[in-house]
């Protein structure tokens, strides 16, 4: 009885795996089938009838040989040429969060005194004094014996040989060719000086800054010039008039430190829109976007660039936009080659793109043939 269940289970279940196991491979089957229909259908769209799926039909050739090169829009086209070209100069002020000044630096000698600062008046020799005085708002000082002392527009060596004069009115020893009182006039403590920074500047505003501050650290306290303003025609007005005009280059590609740049209290510090745009690159030490004046040429821009590398050919590339009255449907650009010692005489404009092109490599090769071993 018990091998007779035995039997009838064991029937169930080979029935089952078999049911179980056929399904399966019609299932198989029928994907397979649905597979092979779909990749018939699809050549039948990808080509016509009777045309060889190796060959292109326009041309004759096989595909396998034809290169098709890829179409830039021309605003990709530009972006890619303009990657990795940088304004130059910029990321000189923008590379550093302040700017140290040590308070036992000398007085510069153009320093202007103003009101807030504090002198130190010393008397040796003969007559002993030392006497501190702040300048008030109206640029004076105040000394019980001497009296009321007009500061105002003073430099520190001015104001050393006015104060020897006005207190020799007092101390006769301070007079002659062969005076036995000395004076001595120093900066003690400093006020700060209120400087307005307006154009093409990252922050403008009026910043209080340190009252040795120049055109160039008054910038950076300011967080540097946009790449929109100039670096070479940065104004410095004072009482409503330009009393100096800097050009940043000398500084940043000669080392020359540009004169008369001193701020004073209530200076005005402009940054003009740059008016020149002047892409270099190809074969040149540090490419980039530079920013050109009036009376400059190409030759001028690429030693701005660093010059020339090794592999520099003689010939130039210049793209330059036309004027808008020579604009035409054949388009709003003019490309020029150039000779290198011609980019003297040919000045920049507004837009120019210079290339200067690299030599063609050249391999050198010598072909030993003949009754050698190895040939070749």
């Amino acid at each position: 009885m018990i091998n007779k269940y035995k039997y009838i289970v064991y029937i169930l279940f080979v029935s089952t795996f078999a049911l179980g196991y056929g399904q399966s491979i019609q299932e198989l089957q029928k994907l397979k089938g649905d597979y092979e229909k779909l990749q018939k259908g699809q050549k039948q769209l990808q080509l016509p009838t009777g045309v060889d799926p190796g060959v292109d039909p326009s041309t004759g050739l096989p595909r396998e040989a034809q290169l098709t090169p890829y179409e830039f829009e021309k605003g990709l086209l530009d972006e890619k040429e303009d990657e990795g070209l940088k304004h130059f100069g910029y990321d000189f002020f923008t590379r550093r969060d302040t700017v140290a000044f040590w308070e036992n630096l000398p007085t510069p000698a153009n320093y202007q005194l103003g009101p807030g600062d504090e002198l130190v008046v010393s008397l040796w020799g003969e007559t002993q004094l030392r006497q501190t005085y702040t300048i008030n708002r109206e640029g004076k000082i105040y000394d019980g014996k001497v009296g009321l002392l007009n500061l105002t527009g003073k430099s520190m060596e001015g104001a050393k040989k006015y104060l020897k004069t006005q207190f020799g009115r007092i101390y006769a020893t301070l007079n002659g060719k062969s005076p036995s009182t000395f004076i001595d006039v120093s900066m003690g403590e400093l006020r700060s000086i209120n400087v307005n920074f307006v154009g093409q500047v990252q922050f403008p505003g009026v910043y209080p800054v340190h009252p040795f501050s120049t055109v160039i650290t008054g910038l950076i306290q300011a967080g540097g010039v946009d790449t929109t303003g100039s670096l070479r025609t940065i104004q410095v007005k004072r009482n409503g008039e330009v009393v100096t005009v800097v050009d940043l280059y000398d500084y940043l590609l000669k080392g020359n430190f540009p004169q008369n740049i001193q701020l004073r209290d209530q200076d005005i510090v402009v940054i003009p829109v740059r008016r020149s745009t002047v892409e270099v690159d190809s074969a040149i030490v540090n490419p980039g976007i530079y920013e050109g004046v009036a009376d400059e040429t190409v030759f001028d821009l690429i030693q701005y660039a660093g010059g020339l590398t090794p592999e520099a050919a003689d010939k130039i590339g210049l793209s330059r936009i036309k004027p808008m009255s020579e604009r035409s449907s054949e388009g709003s650009y003019e490309g020029h080659y150039i000779k290198i010692e011609n980019a003297k005489l040919i000045p920049i404009q507004n837009g120019d793109h210079i290339s200067v092109r690299r030599l063609f490599k050249e391999d050198q090769l010598v072909e030993i043939i003949g009754q050698v071993k190895v040939p070749g």
